[in-house]
């Protein structure tokens, strides 16, 4: 019997509200850091300790809330509470960020915004991962998982344009400061709002009534590092994320301080994100005809070429710099569409091993390793800026603009070239490792 095709509605339902969430993560990924350290006068240095203590307790909350919402029961199903739990605490960590009262300053500053980041990435986490698990629950068919994942990354990366055209509007401000404030107070109830529609509009499926989720989260955890592929994709996703996770962070010092022309910050943003969200289709088709593995490792090496030619970008090379970033973004149009869309089949595996779903776990697992590749980038990208001798607002040094070329080049060519290597040896067919347990029984 063929599957269920995932309806239009069910697609746009669940896919389109997702650039909402997007877009308030890219503009504090991408722009927090330079508002901090040119706008708020804070130490590239300690932005950057703060950033990554937040994403380290981003990466290690990610696994709690999985493992809770995996063995939650409510008439609400196990992930719509969380979904929509999360959305006054989304609205008030992103206004906090930019919103710092005028006489804070020194150490108080520094506290108000290490509690502006707790709150934003953990609401984050309590939105995004039952998100996540939602997606790979919806259909028990592969390619409809693809659709599904599909529609989320487009709108997703619809996100970081958005992200991008308010950060534009924010440095070409007089007052950037004011205007970072104005942006995140609409910004934040907007978004609150687009992100409810998921879980009011979508139920969640029928699983039969026994322990569903797994026993705990130390068990889960254990699950994870137990089957073979799930490892594999893990450790393929850290590394990329170490790689490319201060790309986005840098774009404005290299339209600023490289290109020398701050305006374009957005242009660059909208080449890299048309072309990845026009990509998707092409590489969700291609994969099904020539196999996810194959087309993520010619999408990785694609990307390692598009970001080994940035690095040689200079001032004024606007041209050559939007180019190279729209092939960056064909290929990374790839990458977050199969991987999802893998981990749900290495989910499947999981079920057959040991009797439980776990979609959200697995999906914690692997935003674990997002965050910490992620936190990695931004946690060296303060001490490489400050050793390299970077001054906020003045022309650049030779060795400070090789700093933010490594950063925004260097380090994403070396993530993608490891990553594909990695994933050469990739299969859902590898054994899994560890003691296979007898399925759990459906107990009324």
């Amino acid at each position: 019997m063929p599957p269920r095709v995932i309806s239009y509605g069910t697609l746009t339902a669940y896919g389109v509200p997702v650039f909402a969430i997007a877009s308030l993560f890219f503009f504090v990924q991408f722009y927090f850091l330079k508002f901090a350290t040119d706008v708020l006068l804070l130490s590239p240095a300690v932005v950057s300790v703060l950033f990554a203590g937040a994403k380290v307790w981003d990466g290690v909350s990610a696994p709690l809330i999985g493992s809770w919402s995996d063995r939650s029961r409510s008439r609400l199903g196990r992930r719509r509470p969380f979904m929509l739990g999360a959305l006054p605490l989304l609205a008030l960590g992103f206004w906090m960020l930019w919103s710092a009262p005028g006489a804070l300053d020194g150490t108080l500053l520094i506290v108000w915004i290490g509690v502006g980041l707790f709150v934003f990435f953990s609401a984050f986490d309590l939105y995004t991962l039952p998100h996540m698990a939602l997606g790979a629950e919806l259909s028990t068919d592969s390619h409809q998982r693809a659709r599904l994942f599909a529609a989320r990354q487009m709108s997703f990366t619809v996100g970081i344009l958005l992200a991008f055209a308010g950060i534009q509007i924010a440095m070409n401000a007089e007052q950037p400061r004011t205007a970072a404030a104005e942006i995140a107070g609409s910004a934040a109830l907007l978004a609150a709002a687009v992100l409810a529609v998921t879980p009011i509009a979508l139920r969640e499926p029928a699983r039969g009534r026994g322990p569903i989720g797994g026993r705990s989260v130390v068990a889960g955890l254990r699950d994870v590092l137990a089957t073979r592929p799930a490892r594999r994709l893990i450790a393929v996703q850290l590394i990329e994320a170490a790689g490319v996770g201060a790309v986005g962070t840098m774009a404005p010092y290299v339209s600023q301080y490289v290109l020398r022309r701050p305006e374009v910050v957005g242009l660059l943003s909208g080449g890299y994100v048309i072309s990845s969200v026009l990509a998707i289709p092409f590489w969700v088709w291609i994969s099904k005809r020539y196999g996810r593995r194959e087309t993520w490792i010619a999408a990785m090496l694609l990307a390692a070429a598009a970001f080994g030619g940035i690095f040689f970008v200079g001032a004024g090379e606007v041209a050559p710099l939007v180019t190279l970033l729209m092939v960056a973004g064909v290929a990374m149009g790839c990458g977050g569409v199969l991987a999802s869309a893998i981990l749900a089949d290495v989910i499947d595996l999981d079920e057959r091993r040991t009797g439980e779903r776990k979609e959200a776990i697995y999906s914690a697992a692997m935003t674990l390793a997002l965050k910490l590749g992620t936190a990695l980038a931004l946690g060296v990208s303060g001490p490489v800026m400050s050793a390299a001798g970077f001054a906020p607002n003045v022309e650049q040094s030779e060795a400070s603009l090789l700093g933010i070329r490594i950063l925004f080049a260097g380090m994403p060519c070396a993530g993608f070239l490891v990553g594909a290597w990695l994933f050469r040896s990739f299969s859902l067919s590898e054994p899994a490792s560890g003691v296979q347990r007898a399925p759990a029984l459906n107990a009324p």
